[in-house]
């Protein structure tokens, strides 16, 4: 069948490649002369066609990298990025595999920076990439580089973007996947530190203060481990200790709302001795929560009297 018809959906099979493929050097003699005359997109018809029915032929990734860039020229950066990544995935040996990989990353950095506009509604004005897009091409990036460099790189890109998106969960795992895979990476201190960043910034958000801010000194003292020598280390150590100092003020008010809220006396009770017992983390809590005490004892003893 592969000498009938040379289109195929993975790499060559070895020793299928052909020597000489006189049809797929006259259309790529075709291509690049309506590229010489600036006709760009007339060009795409001859790569097509070796792409298509010549993937054998020894041009065929050449043609599918000069396909990929003919779509670059006419903003199509959806099949831009597609092409290239159907050079990467069908011909790992060719000379041009590194390009490719190259033109993905520099095509998804200038998506995610906001460089990249495309046309909407017949070109009546441009707009930025659809972040879903963005999104996916980083992490194609991600799965699919060779060397870890061009991953981490990718993966950093991709947490900073989620970022930008408002998206800092997804933005904290991607950091946090980026520091368990790429730990020697440039990026992974400040990866394990935004890690950290993230988590404190979430106990603000939702049910789990605790929870966040427990999660977010872990991850300060993860930075101290994993970087002891980084200049931000010292600074990671203050914030772990002011996780804790935050951790004794939310048990504070999670007391004071037991108390004046709820009434649910001895539950206030226990979180005010709890926060008590930790003056050392933070005396302004505790000497607060002294107040609040009596308070709640007060209240308990009102409160089972006949």
């Amino acid at each position: 069948m592969l000498s009938m018809c040379d289109s195929f959906d993975g790499p060559p099979p070895v020793g299928q490649v052909k020597a000489v493929d006189p049809e797929a050097d006259a259309l790529m003699v075709e291509a690049r002369a309506y590229q010489k005359e600036g006709r760009i997109s007339k060009s795409r018809s001859p790569l097509k066609e070796i792409v298509r029915y010549h993937a054998l032929a020894p041009n065929a990734p050449e043609a599918r990298y000069m396909l990929g860039k003919a779509y670059e020229a006419t903003k199509d950066y959806r099949d831009a990025f597609r092409e290239y990544g159907k050079l990467i995935d069908r011909y790992p040996q060719s000379n041009l595999y590194a390009d490719a990989l190259n033109r993905q990353l520099a095509m998804a950095m200038d998506a995610a920076s906001g460089k990249m506009t495309v046309p909407v509604l017949w070109g009546a004005w441009e707009t930025s990439m659809e972040s879903s897009v963005v999104v996916n091409w980083l992490r194609e990036i991600v799965e699919k580089a060779p060397y870890n460099d061009m991953a981490a790189t990718a993966s950093s890109i991709l947490a900073k973007y989620l970022i930008d998106q408002d998206r800092p969960e997804e933005a904290r795992l991607e950091y946090a996947r980026l520091v368990e895979k790429y730990p020697d990476s440039r990026y992974a201190p400040e990866s394990q530190l935004m890690v950290a960043q993230l988590w404190a910034q979430s106990h603000t958000r939702g049910d789990n203060n605790l929870v966040n801010l427990s999660n977010a000194r872990e991850a300060y003292e993860e930075f101290t481990l994993r970087f002891p020598n980084h200049p931000e280390a010292r600074k990671a150590m203050g914030e772990a200790s002011n996780m804790d100092r935050l951790m004794v003020n939310q048990q504070l008010e999670v007391g004071r709302y037991y108390l004046e809220r709820s009434r649910e006396y001895t539950s206030a009770i226990f979180c005010f001795e709890d926060v008590i017992r930790q003056k050392n983390i933070n005396p302004e809590a505790a000497h607060e929560a002294a107040k609040l005490l009596a308070r709640a004892k007060q209240a308990a003893a009102a409160k089972t009297e006949p």
